[in-house]
């Protein structure tokens, strides 16, 4: 709190030499015949003066000069006598910026120190000012600093927190510190991961959203493997399970059929976006540790696509940089059916099932696609800040 609260003691400087006169000015004029706490010279004088000697000195002190600034406002705010007025409202000055840097700082100190109290403690700076993009980031950091500790206690908090930074950047809000992430381009980008992270679970669609978003930006994170990584397992989690389990509720034990066909295409494609990711996570850890990982992870995905061969893969993470991102709802169309000419009675026979793009459709009965694969284990690794 020294830090923050000497910046409030440099600022005050200005007008702090010509102060003194006032209080000889105060002590010195004749009391008036009304009674009153205005009419009270001498502790007037002494209560100013216990403010003054206070309010350039440790954090501790200027908490007395504040104490002492409230106590002199509430007894002697409303005095109208020569030299009041001036003291009066350098006093309210001093009180009013001790008290917003110490919204400011009560919110810093639990973000960096007991983040399961920032949200309380952040609570009067945002309402202060709401449009402030301080007190969220903050917010932010205190989920930042849980999740890697392996706690998920703040990640639903912390990521409505960064919700609202992103709404207040779209706003065109700005601040002067970006922290915890190094600049504005990366700080929209850091927050749309961290939100992702938060919510892969509860909500993979929007975490796939968020990272989408981010893969496609110019911010350094657009080239972390992290990312891939996690936009991986959001994509595994939510479209590829759900069109698993779709397919299996609609198809499995039952004849083929052109419904069947369009979803185990819409499958093979999800897979496939799985696939390009953690080919695109691989890629970017070259000589990491975490490289081996990932290229397991992605070498289960790739043989579920590729009958149990990793024939090509190599090639495939070698050249997957250079390749745009595969986006939703881009698999390929089914070929056109064809049908059997007519037989001997003039009836024509059925259609020939399609073949779904980069796989075989399943005999009848119709079988659930290849299982899905877990994703990987492991927490990505957070973006630098």
């Amino acid at each position: 709190m020294k830090n923050v609260l000497r910046l409030l003691v440099f600022a005050a400087l200005v007008t702090v030499f010509a102060l003194p006169s006032y209080a000889q000015d105060a002590a010195a004029a004749p009391a008036p015949a009304a009674q009153g706490p205005c009419t009270e010279a001498e502790a007037k004088a002494a209560l100013y003066n216990e403010f003054r000697a206070n309010f350039k000195g440790t954090p501790e002190q200027q908490k007395v000069a504040y104490d002492k600034g409230k106590e002199y406002l509430n007894k002697y705010g409303a005095c109208t006598g020569e030299g009041d007025p001036a003291i009066i409202k350098y006093i309210q000055n001093w009180v009013g910026k001790y008290e917003a840097e110490k919204l400011k700082f009560d919110c810093t100190n639990a973000a960096n120190n007991t983040p399961e109290k920032a949200f309380e403690a952040c609570q009067p700076w945002i309402a202060a000012d709401r449009e402030n993009l301080k007190p969220h980031l903050a917010l932010v950091a205190a989920g930042i600093g849980t999740y890697m500790k392996k706690d998920n206690s703040l990640n639903a908090r912390a990521a409505a927190e960064a919700r609202t930074a992103l709404d207040l950047i779209d706003k065109g809000k700005t601040t002067d510190v970006w922290a915890p992430f190094t600049n504005q381009q990366d700080a929209a980008a850091g927050l749309r991961y961290y939100i992702a992270a938060w919510t892969v679970e509860a909500n993979p669609a929007e975490a796939a959203t968020q990272l989408l978003s981010v893969a496609k930006s110019n911010s350094s994170l657009a080239k972390d493997p992290a990312t891939f990584q996690l936009y991986g397992t959001s994509l595994l989690r939510g479209d590829v399970s759900k069109l698993q389990d779709e397919y299996k509720a609609k198809c499995e034990g039952k004849d083929a059929s052109n419904e069947c066909d369009i979803l185990l295409n819409k499958f093979n494609y999800a897979l496939d976006r799985v696939i390009d990711a953690y080919a695109r996570a691989v890629a970017l850890s070259a000589g990491k540790p975490q490289q081996a990982l990932i290229r397991t992870a992605l070498e289960t995905y790739y043989k579920s696509r590729h009958e149990g061969k990793t024939d090509g893969l190599n090639e495939l993470i070698s050249g997957v940089l250079a390749k745009p991102l595969p986006l939703p709802g881009g698999e390929p169309p089914l070929p056109a059916p064809t049908s059997t000419a007519a037989d001997g009675n003039g009836t024509t026979g059925t259609a020939t099932p399609t073949t779904p793009a980069g796989g075989t459709p399943p005999a009848k009965p119709a079988a659930t696609p290849t299982p899905q694969p877990k994703p990987a284990t492991t927490t990505p690794k957070p973006p630098k800040s």
